[in-house]
């Protein structure tokens, strides 16, 4: 980051020629539009992290767009206290992937990790660099580290490096460093907030997979693909077997943890498009984008099969068992001109054929006819 020029020193002296005081005048001028730069920059950069909507977007901007206002920055980094693995988690949510390389999450005591007061500056040492930039491309020769504070309590650093030895020196003015660690703090902060509403409202909080309001979202979308594109659409409701005796007979907290690992069982090996929620109570549904009959009748034998497998202990020690019921229906593309709701359709064809496997004996897959 550049650093302020201060436009007042100078050493005039009685004897001062006019050429003096001319070149003294450019060289005031100079610092002062050097200042107005670096100004125009930190508002723009407080600006994109203050309009930026997401985690991800608040960190690309400090961590690309600062290096391109001030050149003198080559890499920038933010370091972020994370034991439980929030922020890691909300940033794969965010970008699909990998977490951004600029954030580095700290699961040891911020002590051990970040300055105490304000920010250090000086020349970049190897453990610093492997903490707060193992990614870098560029030969990084001086450092500045900055903590990010909220509500009075250090939560991570703000840094940045330049492959200049004189950029980042001990006895710079750290003011527009700490203004910019400041902002960064409680843009980060709102972000994390805003990815905390948007996931809780559309998260079933027990067994952290979605709820119901956000599978009604996704089937409306993609009955809406279907309808448009055609191609296969199955849907699979899934009711656990005996849930009611599970309750009474082991409590309420076996029966959470039954949730909890059925939630788990039900996710795994399932596509990016796949859709998995509770629907409610003991029930949870799966949709499944272009997954015609065959295919969705062998996911779901995979997953009964896998659930029944299922064998729980409890704290108090006593063992469940667990097994569910399966039903299966598949909007194929033939039936886009006959149904006049078909996401209704698909859900009203799939608790049927649920209502017929609990008939058979439960623990079985059962396909509406259609």
């Amino acid at each position: 980051m550049c650093r302020f020029q201060s436009p007042l020193r100078h050493d005039t002296g009685a004897e001062a020629t006019e050429a003096q005081c001319t070149a003294f005048d450019t060289s005031i001028v100079s610092r002062l539009r050097g200042n107005e730069r670096i100004w125009a920059g930190f508002r723009e950069i407080e600006l994109r992290m203050l309009t930026a909507e997401t985690l991800s977007a608040v960190i690309d901007v400090l961590s690309k767009d600062l290096p391109e206002f001030f050149p003198g920055v080559h890499a920038v980094s933010i370091a972020w206290s994370d034991p439980d693995y929030e922020l890691t988690r909300l940033l794969e949510q965010e970008s699909k992937t990998e977490p951004s390389s600029a954030f580095a999450a700290l699961r040891t005591p911020l002590a051990d990790e970040i300055p105490l007061d304000g920010p250090l500056l000086g020349a970049a040492d190897p453990v610093s660099l492997q903490k707060f930039f193992p990614h870098a491309t560029h030969r990084l020769q001086s450092i500045a580290v900055a903590p990010l504070i909220l509500r009075g309590e250090r939560v991570g650093s703000l840094n940045q490096a330049s492959t200049d030895p004189r950029h980042f020196v001990p006895d710079a003015a750290t003011d527009l460093l700490e203004h910019l660690a400041a902002v960064a703090a409680i843009c980060i902060d709102n972000a994390v907030n805003r990815a905390r509403l948007r996931r809780d409202g559309l998260t079933d909080m027990l067994t952290q997979v979605a709820n119901r309001r956000f599978f009604d979202r996704r089937l409306r979308e993609e009955v809406s693909q279907w309808w448009r594109r055609g191609g296969d659409l199955s849907c699979i409701l899934v009711d656990l077997d005996c849930f009611k005796q599970i309750n009474d007979q082991h409590g309420h907290q076996s029966g959470d943890l039954v949730l909890q690992e059925v939630a788990r069982t039900l996710s795994k090996g399932l596509r990016a498009s796949d859709v998995l929620a509770r629907y409610g109570g003991e029930e949870f549904v799966l949709l499944l984008p272009e997954a015609g009959r065959a295919r969705a009748v062998e996911i779901a034998e995979r997953l009964r099969v896998a659930i029944a497998a299922l064998s729980l202990t409890p704290t108090h020690g006593a063992r469940i068992w667990v097994s569910a019921s399966f039903g299966l229906a598949c909007l194929a593309a033939g039936q886009r001109e006959t149904l006049e709701d078909p996401g209704l359709w698909l859900l009203r064809q799939a608790d049927q054929a649920l209502y017929a496997a609990k008939a058979q004996g439960r623990n079985c897959v059962v396909v509406a006819d259609f």
